[in-house]
C-alpha cells in the first residue's frame, strides 16, 4: 500500500492572499491536485492545505523512423 502524501499547510494567510497562495502552491507542487481546504482560524485569517498525488504518465508509444523496421505491433517482418 502506498502511504499517503503529506499535505502542504500554508498557516494564517490574510482573506485577500488566499488565491495567490492556492496559485503558488499548486505551481509548487507540479503533480495532480486532489483537494484545496480551507479553514478560517481567526477573524480574517486562514489555513491553505493544498493535497496532490503523482501523475500517471503512460510511456510513450515507439515512433517508427523512415528506412528503419517496422515497429507497428501486428507487424511480423517482410513477406518476401
Amino acid at each position: 500500500m502506498i502511504p499517503r502524501r503529506a499535505a502542504m499547510v500554508q498557516p494564517d494567510i490574510p482573506l485577500f492572499l488566499i488565491p495567490h497562495a492556492v496559485r503558488k502552491g499548486i505551481l509548487n507542487f507540479r503533480e495532480e491536485v486532489v483537494r484545496i481546504v480551507v479553514r478560517k482560524v481567526n477573524r480574517h485569517r486562514y489555513n491553505v492545505s493544498i493535497h496532490s498525488r503523482s501523475v500517471k504518465r503512460e510511456l510513450r508509444p515507439p515512433v517508427p523512423r523512415a528506412g528503419g523496421p517496422d515497429i507497428s505491433p501486428g507487424h511480423k517482418g517482410s513477406s518476401a
